[in-house]
């Protein structure tokens, strides 16, 4: 299919705007430039959660829902790159996933990379889960209904949770949820040939970011690095995920449900013809990441059974 004439012409102001330049930016150029869209919608009431003095998470309440009420929860990780701030930046795009959702959405700020590189903002994440389950009756959170959703490098860390915390007997996390989510590190897939140049996620920036966000030593293959490479997929949560057809990261993606499907592990998957990496960043623009958001919303309230 055709690149979408809106997203086509979004390509196009940007690629005129120097995007095509960010693997030459320093640190504090790109977390100025590559800000979070505003997302129109009903801002959700939330409280900040503070799980050491380093790793802080916010913990969104879908509107006019009892605040008493106890629902099922999800953990969010942005795209975040390693290196951005999305707490503050994040708070309209979580209220549309709490509301439309009518979950709890909790958005974790892990410490950010370069100057905390892998594998710290991992277990910050992790730490989260641990510290708001633990909490759950707190938070008004069932702790029996849990979830995770990670976009693009958040979708990097939001799979190797689900490998780090996987149990037969006790699992914590009951769905994920990966949008257009970076999962090999090492091969080069045909997609990430054919769209490695002028679709928003050059392959320049790429290297720009595994610079930055791993020491030069660390294995890139390790499964918590490369969720696709590991070789056990046994006792992973059902998983819904999200590729678009010019994303360099589409194959890995759709590879990574395929070896979930062959573990018997549940999966939803729905590639978006016409779509770029990071299209929900258009939600504001196009249609089709409303029609993303809704169908991601659903799946999650069947994984965690919330009708």
């Amino acid at each position: 299919m055709p690149l979408n004439p809106a997203i086509k012409r979004l390509l196009r102001i940007a690629y005129k705007n120097n995007f095509d330049q960010l693997h030459t930016f320093s640190i504090e150029m790109m977390r100025s430039y590559l800000n979070h869209p505003v997302i129109r919608t009903s801002e959700a009431p939330f409280i900040d959660i503070t799980v050491n003095p380093e790793v802080h998470a916010r913990c969104f309440t879908p509107i006019n829902t009892d605040p008493e009420q106890e629902l099922p929860a999800i953990f969010f990780i942005s795209g975040t790159a390693f290196i951005m701030s999305r707490l503050d930046p994040c708070n309209q795009y979580c209220s549309l996933i709490a509301n439309q959702s009518n979950m709890k959405v909790i958005n974790i700020a892990h410490r950010l990379a370069p100057e905390h590189k892998y594998p710290k903002y991992l277990y910050d994440c992790i730490d989260t889960i641990h510290h708001v389950r633990e909490r759950a009756a707190q938070y008004k959170i069932d702790p029996n209904k849990l979830a995770i959703w990670g976009e693009s490098s958040g979708g990097t860390i939001a799979a190797s949770c689900t490998h780090k915390l996987k149990s037969a007997s006790d699992p914590i996390l009951k769905h994920q949820t990966l949008f257009y989510p970076m999962l090999d590190f090492i091969n080069k897939s045909p997609s990430k040939k054919a769209y490695g140049q002028g679709y928003m996620l050059d392959d320049t920036f790429i290297d720009w970011l595994d610079e930055r966000g791993f020491e030069p030593e660390e294995d890139r293959s390790h499964p918590l690095i490369s969720p696709l490479l590991s070789d056990s997929f046994d006792n992973l949560c059902p998983a819904t995920i999200i590729t678009a057809e010019y994303d360099p990261l589409r194959d890995e993606g759709e590879a990574y449900g395929k070896k979930l499907a062959a573990a018997n592990v549940p999966i939803f998957h729905q590639r978006f013809d016409g779509m770029i990496h990071g299209f929900m960043r258009f939600y504001n623009n196009i249609t089709i990441p409303k029609q993303a958001m809704a169908l991601a919303c659903e799946q999650v309230r069947i994984g965690l059974g919330h009708t």
